[in-house]
């Protein structure tokens, strides 16, 4: 029932919003060649416009849409692991009247992920997919998926 709310409230309030207010970038890529098999982390970092905020990856019953981060399909890499985010904010939020989990200013998820054995050799780009809603003090945005991509070389 909140998610609709949150939903609808969002959807209402669409006119005269801004951009996505949160911007994603890969970081920490490998620089040298990983191989076949091979594990390796990147960090996937959300910077947040001031006055906004998202949920974390905790799901809550009839609470706000929680972060979900996934790899999209078909490229030679996996995730070897769970998704390792920042401590997010805890607090009493005063329109769902419940205790919710956000990111303010900025969040980081490092993910560990490993090379598919039988990789072919050379650069591929590594898609990791973010799925997030903004909000504000007065609005919340339709959530967004953002595809973030970073080279990566598989070695020989």
């Amino acid at each position: 029932m909140k998610r609709l709310l949150c939903a609808a409230l969002g959807a209402i309030s669409l006119a005269g919003a801004p951009p996505n207010p949160v911007t994603w970038k890969l970081e920490e890529a490998p620089a040298k060649p990983v191989k076949a098999g091979a594990r390796f982390t990147v960090k996937l970092t959300a910077h947040i416009q001031d006055g906004w905020h998202f949920y974390s990856m905790k799901p809550i019953d009839d609470g706000p849409v929680p972060t979900r981060i996934w790899l999209a399909e078909g490229q030679p890499f996996q995730l070897a692991g769970p998704i390792k985010a920042d401590e997010p904010q805890t607090l009493q939020d005063p329109t769902l009247h419940m205790e919710v989990e956000l990111y303010e200013g900025s969040a980081g998820f490092a993910l560990l992920l490993r090379v598919a054995p039988g990789a072919a050799a050379g650069t591929q780009n590594l898609a990791v997919n973010a799925q997030s809603q903004s909000c504000n003090n007065s609005m919340c945005l339709p959530p967004t998926t953002v595809r973030v991509e970073a080279p990566v070389t598989i070695a020989k």
